[in-house]
């Protein structure tokens, strides 16, 4: 397993881990234009990530872009799920009809389920 300390301020990675190919990533504060840059691209060789958002207390266009060019940036088949609790995080994925590119769930439990 391979740990990143956290990057930044508010809104960056705050630690990227990989667990037999499940590349987590956890962010925290917001995720805008300037936070979004933090996001490190996704290994190819990854069977799966998910993006732990529930420490995200505010999501703009921007971080929705961002999580996007993640979602590119992982192969087709290795799937991709955010893990999301709160209206500051789902709303956004559901009004912009990001939820059906990256499905949120409500808690890592549910997400590793989901990936495995």
């Amino acid at each position: 397993m391979a740990d990143r300390e956290p990057v930044g301020a508010v809104g960056a990675v705050v630690a990227e881990t990989t667990d037999r190919g499940i590349r987590v990533l956890t962010i925290r504060g917001t995720l805008d234009l300037t936070s979004s840059i933090h996001l490190s691209p996704v290994d190819a060789s990854v069977r799966a990530v998910l993006l732990d958002l529930t420490g995200v207390d505010f999501l703009s266009s921007a971080g929705i872009a961002a999580l996007i060019r993640v979602r590119n940036e992982v192969p087709p088949r290795a799937p991709v799920v955010a893990i999301a609790d709160h209206q500051e995080v789902v709303r956004p994925f559901e009004l912009s009809g990001l939820d059906r590119l990256i499905p949120v769930v409500p808690d890592l439990e549910a997400g590793r389920r989901r990936v495995e």
